[in-house]
């Protein structure tokens, strides 16, 4: 091998040798040039100045390094750092929910998770207690884990801080329901709410915002309720209504409230009024507007209180707390705090007390600026003036929201009686509703005494008979057994009226009707309410001091309520007489002047209003009436309107027909309406009103109103008569003394007859015969014409008996020419006979015999003297007939005239003759 080798370096160095040999020119000349190339590269660069050329090399190479080190460096470092918290990691990578909690809080709270957010806050809380505890295997890394997780929680806390905000935010929101709330406190109490106790929190939040809402309420509608025009201001006490104050309405005019009153009348169903209302009628919609306040006040009440005493009563038993530590054992439940059931118990009575005075203050049974009713307002001199609170309608109108107002109350207050709530609310209710039931029946009785005082305006002398076109509510309350024309059966299918007597009886039923369901509502009955339903609360010697004066407040209004209704009863009826009173006497008004102004000007005419009481306390009334007053242009009441009937009328005798018309009222009233409104069930049942002590003094006004206007009637009638009887018998010429065989009567006894037969024409004409066209009709039986033509006949009878006794002797044909012309008149008359009349008669022919009889016995006597005879009757030839003494011949005689006498004036007096 080593000879191999040899040869092989041999054979090199030999190659080699040839190869320089061959190629010796080119390596001196390489080697020339590469001695040059050396000098020239250490001149240039390869030098110990530029690092033999390695200079720029080492400054790129740092450049480069530095760089690179600025690129990896963090790269390396961020690598080591995940490689240590990837260790971290697999230790932990269960507590992941854990770390990512305060972010997650903060998430949950702002979508309004909070049930989600407090169930993560509590399982957070407790792995934090397990981790603190010492639970991990290792002890090393469980404290170093205990550390990050204490970090952890109080980033929690921190974000705790924003879910607790956004839990009271909620808690704070009115709108949201009970049960959400509910669970709000709950969330709250199981994160811990601080030094703010969450119950407490809600409780006067909700009852701040109760209050306000039913402020806002009275606010909005309060304005709404009383426009700016009818608002009163600086009303005088003691105001009086428009038709009994010399003063301008400032509501309404009587024209137009007596138009409203005749529309709801009008109307089938009263409950349907509101459909019928006009739209610009601004009352209509005061009242609407008051209804609604008071409806949304009671809803406010109804939907808040019941949660709010539901959370009361678990805040006063302290069933909400914070949750117990772990391990502390089982919270044993205390009794109740008293510190708390005082503070339920204050927010509950502030919000019923709330509700009480807005509901009163709407309704203008509490002034505005007052704390408690003033009893002083409502009394009988203040309270026209305290009625101007609320909108002037009229009271059927009135009544209706008026009940319908009551009525939603005490359902409100029901409702909240079935809670079971203390029972110092209860009480506070309890006064509400007896308060406000006897203002709203004192107020509604002044309208209705005001309406009643405006009847006159609502007579439009349309004249109707009996009681078929009468509103299907009335049901007359007669006699079927008996079958007589003087039956009340009988007489209703007879009896003419106008439309004023159903009106006055329908407004009387509706209002009685109102009445009685304003005082029939009550707080029912309910567990816990120690006895404060009924009329007015009872209470015993626990209660305090403005308690008692409340109750003693509402008994006085209670009281005042009753005194009232029985008062404006009587009072309407006494007011409707005073209204055919001044139909009667003052009619006469001129055409230029308008109703109301003739009513407020005559309001002097009102003679039968009951005056003051009397200082031992009992009702005295006017028992007697004016006699018909003067009339003038500034005192004269007309018909507000006449309608169709003013052309039918024309041509008739208005004033007689006015009076007729009203004594016909007159006994409508006492026949139909009076029964029938003493029957009202209101009137027995509900108010039950003593009636012994006013209806003496009733059926005597009506029996004397009875008597003037028929007084008034036939007044001129039989002093027309009269004339003409003392003209007849004792100025028409004719000698009683020398009168020889009577052969006809004399003039004045057709005369007498032939103006009864006017007069009763007259009658016919204007109260028998009524309608026009297909609506015509006659009742030719009528029980004024019969009770007419009886006193005319009575005072007929009356006249000829005076007149006849003013004659001294009496010849023959004088006497049976008296007693002819007696018997005619008694003949023709004889249906409107009666005993006064017959016993006239009986007395004329008693003084006519005896004065024939004296003047014989004169004759007799004088003969005697002179010696002439004188034949004198024998007793047997006198025969007494209806108490007359003649002889058969002069009884012949009489038939004969008197037969002669029918025959032609049978049909000339037909009209006397029974039907």
């Amino acid at each position: 091998g080593a000879r191999l080798l040899r040869e092989s370096v041999s054979q090199g160095t030999e190659a080699l040798k040839i190869l320089v040999h061959n190629n010796f020119d080119r390596f001196v000349d390489t080697r020339v040039k590469i001695d040059q190339l050396y000098e020239e590269m250490k001149t240039r660069s390869l030098n110990d100045r530029a690092e033999f050329g390695t200079r720029a090399f080492n400054q790129s190479l740092q450049s480069t390094t530095r760089k690179a080190d600025e690129i990896y460096n963090p790269i390396i470092e961020r690598r080591a750092r995940a490689e240590k918290i990837r260790s971290t990691l697999s230790v932990i990578e269960r507590y992941k929910f854990y770390f990512n909690l305060p972010s997650s809080l903060i998430e949950y709270t702002r979508q309004g998770r909070f049930d989600v957010a407090v169930r993560e806050y509590k399982k957070g809380r407790q792995l934090l207690q397990a981790v603190t505890d010492g639970a991990m295997e290792d002890g090393s890394q469980a404290t170093a884990l205990g550390k990050i997780f204490q970090h952890v929680w109080n980033e929690v806390q921190e974000s705790v801080v924003e879910l607790r905000t956004a839990l009271f935010r909620r808690l704070a929101q009115p709108s949201r329901a009970y049960s959400e709330q509910e669970n709000v406190i709950r969330h709250l109490l199981e994160i811990d709410p601080g030094e703010t106790d969450p119950v407490a929190f809600y409780l006067e939040r909700q009852h701040t915002w109760i209050v306000d809402k039913m402020a806002e309420d009275y606010r909005e509608h309060r304005l709404k309720a009383v426009p700016p025009v009818y608002r009163p201001t600086g009303t005088a006490a003691g105001a009086r209504s428009p038709t009994t104050s010399t003063g301008p309405e400032p509501s309404l005019d009587d024209e137009r409230r007596a138009a409203e009153l005749e529309r709801a009348l009008g109307i089938e169903s009263f409950e349907d009024f509101p459909a019928f209302s006009h739209g610009r009628d601004v009352e209509f919609h005061a009242w609407k507007h008051i209804y609604a306040a008071v409806r949304a006040l009671s809803q406010t009440l109804v939907r808040r209180l019941p949660d709010f005493w539901k959370l009361c009563q678990a805040f006063m038993e302290e069933m909400y707390q914070k949750p117990a530590a772990p391990g502390a054992g089982r919270r044993r439940r205390q009794g109740l705090n008293l510190e708390k059931v005082s503070k339920c118990h204050t927010l509950l009575e502030e919000i019923i007390e709330t509700y009480s005075r807005h509901v009163l203050r709407l309704l203008g049974i509490l002034g505005e600026d007052e704390a408690v009713v003033n009893l002083e307002s409502l009394d009988r001199a203040h309270i026209a003036a305290t009625m101007q609170r609320i909108p002037q309608t009229h009271a059927l109108l009135a009544g209706h929201f008026m009940s319908a107002i009551s009525e939603m109350v005490v359902n409100a207050a029901n409702d909240i009686e079935a809670i079971d709530m203390a029972q110092e609310p209860a009480i506070i209710l309890a006064n509400l509703i007896s308060q406000l039931k006897a203002g709203l029946v004192l107020f509604l009785c002044e309208m209705w005494d005001r309406d009643a005082r405006a009847m006159p305006l609502h007579e439009n002398w349309r004249l109707h008979h009996g009681t078929a076109y009468w509103p299907p509510f009335f049901i007359g309350r007669r006699d079927n057994a008996t079958n007589s024309d003087d039956s009340p059966a009988a007489v209703a299918e007879t009896i003419a009226n106008t439309e004023l007597v159903p009106l006055f009886l329908r407004t009387a039923q509706t209002v009685l009707g109102q009445l009685g369901a304003i005082h029939a509502v009550a707080l029912q009955p309910s567990k816990g309410s120690h006895g404060t339903h009924g009329q007015t609360p009872h209470f015993d010697a626990t209660f305090d001091e403005g308690q008692r004066q409340q109750s003693e407040r509402s008994h006085k209004m209670h009281d005042m309520a009753m005194d009232h209704v029985k008062r404006t009863f009587f009072g309407s009826m006494y007011a409707f007489l005073d209204s055919l009173h001044m139909l009667v006497f003052n009619t006469q008004a001129q055409d230029g002047a308008s109703a109301s102004e003739r009513l407020l000007a005559d309001s002097s005419s009102s003679v039968l209003q009951p005056s003051q009481r009397s200082k031992a306390g009992k009702p005295q009334r006017r028992l007697s009436f004016n006699s018909p007053p003067k009339t003038d242009a500034g005192t004269e009441l007309t018909t507000r309107r006449r309608h169709s009937v003013a052309e039918a009328t024309s041509e008739r005798n208005t004033h007689s027909f006015h009076v007729l018309a009203t004594l016909c009222n007159l006994t409508a009233f006492r026949l139909f309406v009076v029964p029938d409104l003493l029957h009202a069930k209101a009137v027995r049942y509900t108010f039950r009103l003593d009636m012994a002590d006013e209806l003496p003094h009733l059926e005597l006004l009506l029996r004397r109103l009875d008597d003037m206007i028929f007084s008034f009637y036939i007044c001129d009638k039989a002093r027309e008569l009269s004339a003409i009887v003392r003209r007849g018998v004792l100025m028409g010429g004719f000698s009683w003394t020398t009168a020889e065989m009577p052969r006809d009567t004399q003039p004045y006894v057709s005369e007498a007859l032939l103006y009864l037969v006017f007069t009763h024409a007259e009658i016919m004409d204007l109260i028998a015969e009524v309608g026009a066209g297909g609506e015509h009709h006659m009742v030719k039986q009528q029980p004024l014409t019969k009770r007419v033509f009886q006193v005319l006949t009575a005072n007929l009878a009356q006249d000829m008996l005076e007149s006849i006794r003013a004659i001294d002797a009496f010849s023959e044909g004088g006497m049976l020419q008296c007693v002819l012309e007696a018997q005619v008149i008694q003949q023709t008359l004889q249906s409107y006979m009666t005993a006064p009349a017959t016993e006239c008669f009986r007395l004329l022919y008693a003084y006519v015999r005896a004065a024939y009889d004296r003047a014989q016995e004169r004759a007799r006597k004088l003969a005697a003297q002179q010696g002439r005879a004188v034949p004198e009757p024998a007793p047997g030839d006198l025969r007494e007939i209806n108490g007359v003494k003649l002889t058969t011949t002069h009884w012949d005689v009489i038939r004969k005239l008197l037969r002669d006498c029918t025959r032609r004036t049978q049909i000339q007096f037909r009209c006397f003759q029974p039907l």
